[in-house]
């Protein structure tokens, strides 16, 4: 609404007449927003310019790489879940090794020690040899 209406409405309020405004825009408002409407309208078919068509590359940039990060940044949060992972499963191996060996210590230990005696004492220590004297003289 222009000022004129404005304040012709507000002049019939307080004069206390029933007038109704006009709510209908003047020839000239119509005519003002159809020369806007064309305008716009040629703009629109000539085509951005190339300073929209800059800033507009420089958005498009902005986007592929925010989204090229959120993309690494989900990868990244991947590997560090699998890191999370694997280091567990490598920790309750080395757990359930560690496990093994002492049940199996406990069960062969003394067995592979005994047989290590045996051996030993089969081949590694000389055989103790007794001097037998050759001539029957001397005894």
């Amino acid at each position: 609404m222009t000022e004129s209406r404005i304040k012709a409405v507000d002049d019939a309020a307080t004069a206390g007449t029933h007038a109704t405004p006009d709510l209908e825009p003047s020839p000239a408002e119509i005519e003002a927003w159809a020369e806007r409407e064309k305008a716009r309208r040629q703009a629109w078919l000539k085509g951005p310019s190339d300073e929209e068509r800059a800033d507009y590359a420089t958005y498009l940039r902005r986007r592929r790489l925010a989204d090229a990060m959120d993309a690494t940044e989900e990868q990244l949060h991947e590997r560090m879940r699998q890191g999370i992972h694997y280091s567990r499963e490598a920790q309750l191996a080395a757990e359930g090794a560690m496990t093994l060996l002492l049940r199996w210590s406990r069960h062969t230990f003394t067995e592979l020690v005994k047989a290590g005696r045996e051996w030993e004492e089969e081949t590694v220590l000389p055989r103790t040899r007794r001097r037998v004297p050759m001539d029957d003289d001397e005894s």
